[in-house]
């Protein structure tokens, strides 16, 4: 450790807690979830507490080898927190802002249960995450000034390094603490089992295949072998919400996992290999009757589409992918999806064909479009088609309101490419929700 670089160790206290209150108040983001202290920076970084737990929740402690849960980039610690908490094991989180670290210190006693054992090895370290050498050696020395005479080792490492903000794609250098350093350093205080070294990697979601096949060489250069799965988790916003990599001892049998949260727990999930899909154009309207399904992009990401088709969908059903890119990838089928939980989490929307309509909908067309849904038994069409961002909002508005009276069932509205020989145009589709 250079003489440039020194670390300094807090305990989480009610000290510590005091000092943090003078600076913040400690708030729950949802009922239920611990009070933590939080910028507004911060809170913005940090992790959803629901999503920290379901993470945690994924692994099972026989998984791990004895010794402490680091964060090498605590930040609030709720990551940090979450995994100590369910997996029980003590907490080492380290955080180059001082003021960061206070807050962090205070999370962790706020959310701890004094009774655990494990609780009085706690530990925040202000300094750099990837100086091992500095860190450990504070983090040891605290424990000796408090009376323990142990010099656990690391279980498991969990990194979430800063990135350039509001940034739609970055290079991985840019992430600090850099991966490779955090990596190389923490390298020999790993504990290792059978399948090698415990680390979860939490990325940027927009890393595209090129960054994340870097991210995998650092990863294969510092543990040569150990096997790895990705992580797509989607919250059904029409987003990649997380992207994280499982390392070792906590990676699936599979080399891909996509993930689709509800407001607390996991709603579904699928693994499997990356295989590719056939996009299909359409040259004549698609007949009334069949179906049409908007799939969550996060699943189209992780490559695991094809996987999930072949338990979504009944024997011999056909089926096309219209659109495979942006927020909306579309699926055309004849028959209805299969009705199972791990199917429908990663479905925004399914219905039936009952119309179809050249133009887009417009102020002065509201009412034509209403009237048509009314005729249909619609009450309720939700636009799911792309639109001015700026009007789409008053042509909901609109919408709605024109079919207040209409007691009938939900639908939306989609718009696909119509291919003809001179060229394409936009086709509006109304589909009646199953």
């Amino acid at each position: 450790m250079s003489e440039n670089n020194k670390h300094t160790a807090l305990i989480p206290s009610k000290n510590i807690a005091d000092e943090a209150g003078k600076r913040n108040t400690p708030k729950s983001a949802r009922k239920g979830e611990p009070p933590l202290h939080m910028t507004e920076d911060m809170r913005r970084l940090s992790t959803p507490w629901s999503i920290s737990m379901a993470r945690a929740k994924q692994i099972e402690t026989s998984d791990l080898p004895a010794g402490v849960i680091l964060d090498a980039a605590a930040g609030s610690g709720a990551q940090l927190i979450a995994l100590a908490t369910e997996l029980k094991r003590p907490a080492l989180g380290i955080e180059l802002d001082g003021n960061i670290a206070v807050l962090c210190a205070a999370n962790m006693h706020v959310a701890s249960d004094g009774e655990e054992i494990q609780r009085t090895l706690d530990r925040v370290i202000i300094g750099d995450g990837s100086d091992a050498e500095g860190a450990i050696t504070t983090y040891w020395n605290s424990l000796r000034k408090s009376g323990t005479r142990a010099h656990p080792p690391i279980a498991m490492l969990h990194l979430d390094p800063a990135r350039p903000r509001d940034a739609q794609n970055h290079h991985i250098d840019e992430m600090k603490p850099s991966l490779k350093s955090v990596l190389s350093s923490w390298n020999e205080y790993l504990q290792a089992g059978p399948r090698g070294p415990a680390v979860l990697l939490d990325l940027s979601p927009r890393l595209g295949e090129e960054q994340q096949m870097m991210v995998e060489a650092v990863v294969e250069t510092i543990f040569p072998g150990v096997p790895k799965t990705w992580e797509w988790l989607s919250q059904g916003g029409g987003r990649i919400d997380r992207l994280s990599l499982w390392i070792g001892a906590i990676s699936s049998k599979e080399d891909r996992r996509c993930i689709r949260m509800g407001s607390k727990n996991i709603l579904a999930k699928i693994e499997g290999s990356s295989s590719s899909s056939k996009i299909e154009s359409l040259n004549k309207p698609p007949p009334f009757g069949a179906y049409i399904s908007i799939i969550d992009p996060a699943l189209i990401q992780s490559g695991l589409q094809e996987k999930w088709l072949s338990k979504a969908l009944k024997p011999n059903c056909g089926h096309s992918w219209l659109r495979l890119k942006g927020r909306r990838p579309i699926l055309i089928h004849t028959d209805p999806l299969n009705e199972d939980d791990e199917i429908e989490g990663f479905v925004v929307s399914t219905g039936e064909i009952i119309q179809h309509r050249l133009t887009p909908p417009e102020l002065h067309s509201i009412d034509q479009v209403a009237s048509a849904a009314s005729r249909n038994n619609i009450g309720k069409i939700t636009l799911r088609c792309s639109l001015d961002p700026e009007t789409q909002p008053t042509l909901q508005r609109r919408l709605d309101k024109a079919l207040r009276e209409v007691d009938g069932s939900k639908a939306f509205m989609i718009d696909v490419d119509l291919e003809r020989g001179t060229g394409s145009h936009k086709l509006y589709i109304i589909c009646k929700e199953s």
